[in-house]
């Protein structure tokens, strides 16, 4: 009688468990949860940019590599983070090239969590969009500025003050927000 009412509740228990991580899956994999509805716009997190200066150079762009020196004064400016493996990366990087060719000296890039050599090659075969770009090996940056993946993509004001954060690639409805933030920073 025992070894029944055992057996019965590990049956129990492991119908409960599967249909339990079941729905966890199909809630996180779910077509309608986009990242153009999670909050892009936010100015009550603002990130500390006290780190930016111990970002590591990237072999070849060691000219490059003072996002502090480069930061602008006179005009807002935008920080991206990407990285060699980042397949949305790759997808939003042709705009932040025509970005870069339409607003010279505004995008500052932080390669996050990749080998210094791989953001170098990749920056050398798909063009370096950035004014500076650094290496964030050691994530300082990713922490300070709380960011949840990449690509990530923060303008600021001339202040510094945080005007719009994009948590995913600037394709779709990210990029009319970001170019919606960017002009409004712009006038």
């Amino acid at each position: 009688m025992t070894r029944i009412l055992v057996r019965l509740a590990i049956i129990i228990l492991g119908t409960a468990s599967i249909l339990l991580v079941g729905s966890l899956f199909w809630f996180g994999l779910s077509p309608q949860r986009d990242p153009a509805q999670f909050p892009a716009q936010t100015t009550a997190l603002a990130p500390d940019l006290s780190a930016l200066d111990q970002a590591t150079p990237l072999p070849g762009y060691e000219a490059l590599a003072d996002l502090v020196a480069a930061t602008p004064s006179d005009g807002p400016y935008v920080v991206n983070f990407f990285a060699s493996w980042c397949q949305p990366c790759r997808l939003e990087h042709p705009y932040l090239l025509a970005f870069a060719d339409a607003n010279p000296g505004r995008l500052l890039g932080l390669a996050y969590r990749d080998d210094p050599l791989a953001s170098a090659q990749y920056l050398t075969t798909d063009g370096n969009p950035y004014a500076a770009v650094a290496s964030d090996s050691d994530s300082l940056n990713a922490l300070n500025f709380g960011l949840t993946g990449v690509p990530e993509t923060y303008v600021f004001s001339a202040e510094g003050t945080l005007l719009f954060r994009s948590p995913g690639p600037l394709v779709g409805a990210l990029r009319s927000q970001f170019e919606a933030a960017w002009g409004a920073a712009s006038q």
